[in-house]
């Protein structure tokens, strides 16, 4: 695309300059332009200017990416999100107009070298003053493939026939065109319309991702996926009495009442002289809810989960495969998913923050399913790229009750809209974790509450 540039109005042709000495006269112009007003006293457009330039007088194009240049400028992380910190784009359009500022000045007309930064791109051209005997010829930014100004163009003769009036002539990024009668109004129209454009497609990105829903927004990472996705749900041991085989059909077992058994011993499961004991896995209440609840969500987006349970989930099922946990202290992955998280399970039945504050929730009825528990607190995270090489979204309450009150968060779009201040870039790619406070009757969630959240 082209970009005009100031009409030249010398008289006579100065010769072309080689590589070496054309990175000399863009040295020399560069210091002036840092030593000017527009630029002495703002550091970070002189660290930027200075640093764009010397790369590509090295050829070094890789190191003129944005995400680079945020590093190398600005002293950014290499991890930091460009979307959510955009330094680099802010900075680069102040720098071009205090250059094209410096171009309108009396020193920057009479330099040999005009440095441009065109739109799009952070790599700067180099327009070398030359004379043209047309005086409707105009300078023009034009696109070349020249790897650097230490292999710039060829030497060009003076008296060369390449060098006539009228003839396209190259310098390194520029090039002298004539500008045939009519061009201003065209150009104009292609400009105007060029703007309409990216007005229009900036617009509908806007509401694009202004559309997307903070549900939407966290689910995205799992349900992209191409993947199986897991659904891993806790379970606790249950013991169950039985009575030896020549006792199993007597007449007291029809007639006496059905008694739920006490816990066996430590040792247990085992046999005594008259108690025989066996036992299996059984699941929380608030879990089954919560797998209902996550089933149903996953099959309303065209996505059949794989639910599992107890052992019945190998390591190597998870590799590749987005996953959702359910439970708390009765789930093995949630506890290895959790154990270097900002907030994490304690031993002490509760919530723990790492870093911070120290601050600690916790239920001080533990597990017990009462009408008298009202409150309880529930984790919700999200992390991009675990252990298993995939997203995990898990949710974990201190007891059954809060598990149910964080599946029942996670699949409502109005609750979710407490993330609503969340930034949507983060929000969708980065890992969250966050503290929840429900309310209960009956174990059954009322409303849920964020109390704490980390984001990074």
């Amino acid at each position: 695309m082209l970009a005009i540039k100031n009409e030249i109005d010398t008289i006579g042709e100065e010769p072309e300059k080689d590589g070496q000495n054309s990175s000399e006269y863009i040295k020399e112009v560069l210091t002036s332009i840092l030593q000017s007003p527009g630029f002495r006293d703002s550091p970070q457009l002189q660290n930027l200017l200075q640093y764009v330039v010397y790369e590509v007088i090295k050829g070094n194009e890789d190191a003129l990416k944005e995400r680079i240049i945020g590093m190398n400028v600005f002293g950014r992380r290499p991890d930091y999100d460009t979307t959510d910190d955009p330094i680099v784009r802010s900075r680069m359009g102040l720098l071009r107009k205090r250059l094209a500022k410096y171009d309108e000045g009396d020193e920057g007309k009479h330099a040999p070298v005009q440095i441009v930064i065109p739109s799009g791109t952070y790599r700067p051209s180099f327009v070398f003053r030359t004379a043209a005997k047309n005086p409707g010829t105009k300078t023009v930014l034009v696109e070349t493939k020249t790897p650097s100004l230490s292999s710039a163009a060829s030497e060009i003769a003076p008296d060369s026939p390449q060098t006539q009036a009228g003839m396209v002539r190259r310098i390194g990024l520029a090039a002298v065109i004539p500008w045939a009668p009519g061009w201003d109004r065209r150009f104009k129209i292609f400009t105007i319309a060029s703007a309409a454009m990216l007005l229009l497609l900036g617009t509908w990105w806007f509401f694009l991702r202004s559309s997307q829903s903070e549900l939407n927004l966290l689910w995205a990472p799992i349900l992209k996926s191409k993947q199986p996705i897991y659904v891993y749900t806790g379970t606790i041991p249950v013991f169950e009495e039985a009575s030896p085989f020549d006792e199993a059909t007597s007449p007291e077992d029809r007639t006496s009442p059905v008694r739920v058994p006490e816990p066996p011993s430590v040792d247990a499961p085992g046999t005594g002289p008259n108690r025989v004991f066996s036992w299996g896995e059984g699941m929380l209440t608030g879990s089954v809810y919560a797998d209902i609840r996550l089933a149903a969500f996953l099959s309303g987006r065209n996505r059949t989960p794989i639910m599992r349970s107890g052992a019945n989930l190998p390591y190597m099922d998870l590799k590749g495969s987005p996953l959702i946990l359910v439970g708390s202290f009765d789930n093995y992955w949630t506890r290895v998913m959790n154990e270097s998280l900002p907030f994490y399970l304690d031993r002490g039945f509760g919530i723990r923050e790492r870093g911070g504050t120290h601050r600690r929730w916790f239920n001080p009825l533990k597990a017990e399913m009462t009408p008298r528990m009202m409150e309880d607190y529930a984790l919700v995270f999200r992390i991009m790229n675990s252990k298993n090489e995939a997203p995990v979204l898990a949710v974990v309450g201190l007891s059954t009750c809060g598990t149910h009150a964080a599946a029942n968060f996670v699949t409502d779009p109005v609750q979710m809209r407490a993330l609503s201040g969340v930034p949507r870039g983060a929000l969708m790619n980065k890992n969250i974790e966050l503290v929840l406070h429900a309310s209960l009757v009956n174990c059954a969630p009322t409303s849920v509450e964020v109390i704490a959240s980390k984001i990074w």
